[in-house]
């Protein structure tokens, strides 16, 4: 009998520690409270169709930024802020679109997990970016 209870103590803990962390709970990105995301991939891609993988940094895009969908701006370090023209919330996913100095932009954001997809759209060339959001 104290040997069952020991086994369930420990499978307790074990599920416990299984659990991944930083994972929020449902519906933590509807955009009703501000959350912070990382670029984890970076794709650019030129009007042929050939896409090379390059770091954030070396693209100009952010490694961080700030989403406030209530503030209605996305925001890259203390310097650049660029207005959050649309959102809306369809099928778990918080759909973001905006544009500016000739391009435009999107992001998808599942609401359950943070993960984020996003894709900025010029003339010439256009970038996919892939990370994971979190509540500071």
């Amino acid at each position: 009998m104290m040997m069952r209870t020991l086994i369930a103590s420990l499978l307790g803990l074990l599920t416990v520690l299984v659990v991944p962390v930083g994972q929020t709970g449902a519906a933590d990105f509807d955009g009703s409270k501000p959350f912070l995301c990382a670029m984890t991939t970076v794709m650019e891609c030129d009007g042929s169709g050939q896409c090379e993988r390059q770091v954030a940094e070396t693209v100009g895009a952010p490694t961080f930024v700030r989403i406030d969908v209530g503030g209605r701006t996305v925001t890259a370090g203390t310097t650049r802020k660029t207005a959050l023209k649309a959102s809306e919330r369809l099928e778990g996913r918080l759909i973001l679109h905006g544009g500016e100095n000739g391009r435009g932009w999107s992001a998808t954001i599942d609401e359950n997990t943070g993960q984020l997809s996003a894709a900025v759209v010029a003339n010439d060339h256009t970038f996919s970016l892939f990370g994971a959001c979190t509540i500071p």
